[in-house]
């Protein structure tokens, strides 16, 4: 398996550098041109020095990667060859965990297409141990890890409130609270630095990505055209701002509430709140696919979801980049990309339905036992393994 996912990855450099060219101006990936039109590198720190569309944490790792091959080219390869590593790492933790399922990771489209088009992998590696230790009781390492996926990509916050929620309900509260407290305290860390050195340049970011419309990649895009609503300019970005704050709050009222009346199991609650995240997001990206990869392994999702997931993927990919390099027309991706969105959707609407039905609840309650009080309980942390996570193995 970690062979297979080798080659994965050796195709998916090789696609990525079948259209890198002009010094970095035509890549694939997002890391060339931001590394070329913000110029971050040795001696321009970002969010001090330079502005960067990205959360700290993705400026950082472009920062570290530019002082080790200051050039586009060598930035790409350099967080190329960290998130393969990480890639790597997750083949062996889902294999030892679920066994032949973990193939969905290792060969799946958005592995191929997205290991390198960002700094996703380091997000979802961070989240993925962050899971682990949840389930093992470790809070405040859960907390901490959450805190800097979080840091890279903002989509790892939405997973705190309905786990905080889920340990709250049931009874373990000092847990909940190590679990909320730490993943705050570390993301404030990350941040708080750049925010005391150059506030606005720290608050950009934000600034930047409130000031976007909804894109042609979200369902809100076709829906806000179709009645008639303003998809461009100021009044448009805040209409959508608007709505999609208010979709995603419900949304994680919603599995909040969920979550900790039905008792369901962690994994399930994680890849129920990545999903509303993408669902309520104004802005759609085809690397949000990769966010969603390893729970078709944690988790027993049909073969057929996984397969139409995939191939929707690879449809949406192959429209959106065609169009940026010229082999797709204008034409081609307003008649097709609509449909390719709303069958879409429809998949990720199946995917929320599929992991909070009551099948990913836990059978019995669990023990409460405090991991973070005694580090030595290696034997009782497998021991109270959430009711369920054999069948997962």
């Amino acid at each position: 398996m970690v062979l297979g996912a080798t080659v994965m990855l050796a195709l998916a450099f090789a696609i990525q550098m079948s259209v890198f060219g002009n010094g970095g101006h035509s890549s694939l990936s997002d890391l060339p041109r931001v590394f070329l039109h913000r110029g971050v590198g040795p001696g321009a720190l970002p969010y001090v020095d330079r502005v960067l569309e990205y959360p700290v944490g993705s400026g950082v790792l472009l920062y570290l990667a530019s002082l080790i091959a200051p050039s586009a080219l060598g930035v790409f390869t350099v967080t190329a060859v960290a998130a393969g590593a990480l890639c790597l790492v997750i083949t062996v933790v889902l294999e030892r965990r679920c066994g032949a399922r973990a193939w969905r990771w290792a060969i799946g489209t958005p592995l191929l297409l997205f290991a390198f088009q960002n700094w996703d992998v380091f997000a979802i590696a961070a989240t993925l141990a962050a899971l682990i230790a949840y389930e093992h009781r470790r809070h405040r390492l859960a907390g901490a890890l959450l805190g800097v996926g979080a840091a890279v990509k903002l989509f790892p916050a939405v997973l705190v409130p309905p786990l905080v929620a889920l340990r709250w309900s049931g009874g373990d509260r000092r847990g909940a609270r190590r679990l909320a407290g730490s993943s705050l305290a570390v993301f404030a860390a990350l941040n708080l630095p750049f925010a005391i050195a150059n506030r606005s340049g720290w608050w950009w970011p934000f600034a930047f990505q409130s000031r976007r419309n909804a894109t042609w990649g979200s369902l809100w895009f076709w829906a806000y055209r179709l009645v008639d609503v303003p998809v461009h300019g100021p009044a448009g970005a805040r209409f959508a701002n608007a709505v999609s704050f208010v979709a995603l709050l419900g949304g994680l009222a919603w599995l909040t509430v969920r979550a900790a009346r039905k008792h369901l199991d962690p994994m399930a609650v994680a890849a129920a709140a990545i999903t509303v995240f993408i669902l309520a997001n104004k802005v759609f990206s085809p690397t949000y696919d990769v966010w969603l990869v390893v729970f078709f392994v944690v988790l027993p999702l049909s073969r057929r979801l996984w397969l139409a997931f995939c191939a929707v993927d690879l449809a949406v990919c192959l429209t959106v980049y065609g169009y940026f390099h010229g082999v797709d027309s204008g034409a081609f991706v307003r008649l097709v990309l609509p449909w390719l969105v709303l069958g879409r959707t429809g998949i990720l609407v199946w995917l929320l339905y599929a992991v909070t039905r009551s099948p990913h609840a836990a059978t019995e309650p669990e023990r409460v036992v405090d991991l973070d009080a005694d580090p030595h309980l290696p034997v009782v942390a497998h021991a109270v393994r959430p009711a369920g996570a054999g069948a997962r193995r």
